[in-house]
């Protein structure tokens, strides 16, 4: 297999890709597995990273993990129709991961025509988190419905999940495994096999436990990491939250034991380190821990498509107002 780095336009580069590159691993032409970085950021607000959340799509199936900060525009501006996406996996249930939730849940019911029910996997709590979901929401539950925004399109299915193979439908596995992520246990990243790809989406965790004993290939890995500035990463405050996350130096392991076709930062939480400068020195301390493979840091609604060759796309199509049933692209 042979493997090309094509140059890309001044945009690329500001999309954050390593070296402004367009990946290529030429090959002949297979099924492919599409994965949209709908939400690249952690829980800081910055001017180009929304919440966590990676959409999964494969055999006619739209899988999504995670439901952070703005998630339902992060799929309309990735040019997701919204109103399709009714799986979601959650790695936990810190509040960035699950306070987009809410808005992926009612918006697309009553405004876009949706009437298939959420359906949710996710950690023991899980329940009780959409419990207090739907009693926050309690008016539009009571009052909203009607002839057309049915009542009973707002049931959630929950599945309070345990390590193994919690998702088995239409040629889609999907495995969990148990990370560590201190204050935010129980915790599980997801292998999701699609027959033509392996991917691996660590969630929030640090390199320990199962992480460390992966086998088998992994064509696409999607990890959290943490880094700081030197003084930082000394405060005392500071420390217990790096403790809890990927560092770049574990990650570079971890992408060394999987030998991904490519290994993507998502879920990136950067502590005085704004901007291209912060994403280049992750991908420096990195490259310093050995990494030398593939390494695209992740920038909202790029989408990367694992068939042969894998494609790495920013999303450009024009987006229409989504204002009633029936809106399309």
């Amino acid at each position: 297999m042979v493997m090309e780095w094509v140059r890309r336009p001044a945009i690329w580069r500001r999309m954050g890709f390593v070296a402004a590159a367009w990946l290529v691993l030429t090959a002949g032409l297979a099924a492919q597995t599409r994965v949209v970085l709908v939400g690249t950021g952690g829980p800081e607000l910055t001017p180009e990273r929304a919440g966590a959340a990676t959409l999964v799509e494969a055999n006619g199936q739209s899988l999504l993990f995670d439901a952070g900060r703005g998630v339902l525009d992060g799929l309309y501006r990735s040019g997701i129709a919204p109103q399709q996406v009714t799986h979601v996996f959650l790695t936990h249930l810190h509040s960035d991961h699950i306070e987009g939730l809410p808005g992926l849940w009612i918006t697309p019911w009553f405004l876009l025509g949706r009437t298939a029910r959420l359906e949710v996997w996710g950690p023991p709590g899980s329940q009780q988190m959409i419990d207090g979901m739907r009693a926050m929401f309690a008016h539009d539950l009571q009052q909203r419905p009607n002839a057309k925004a049915k009542r009973e399109s707002l049931d959630i299915s929950v599945h309070e999940i345990k390590p193994g193979l919690v998702y088995d439908q239409a040629g889609i596995r999907v495995s969990a495994i148990t990370v560590e992520h201190a204050d935010g246990n129980p915790a599980f990243a997801y292998r999701i096999d699609t027959g033509d790809s392996a991917i691996l989406l660590t969630g929030d965790c640090t390199y320990a436990g199962e992480l460390t004993r992966l086998t088998g290939r992994i064509d696409l890995v999607v990890s959290n990491v943490a880094a700081g500035t030197e003084a930082m990463e000394n405060e005392a405050w500071m420390q217990p939250v790096l403790a809890k996350l990927m560092r770049p130096e574990q990650a570079a392991k971890l992408f060394d034991e999987t030998k991904p076709r490519l290994a993507v930062y998502s879920h990136i939480v950067k502590k005085g380190l704004p901007g291209n400068a912060g994403d280049r020195e992750i991908v420096r301390r990195t490259r310093m821990a050995g990494y030398k493979g593939p390494l695209l840091m992740g920038t909202d609604h790029v989408q990367i498509v694992l068939g042969k060759p894998v494609r790495i796309e920013p999303m450009v199509k024009p987006t229409a107002d989504f204002d009633m049933p029936g809106a399309k692209f």
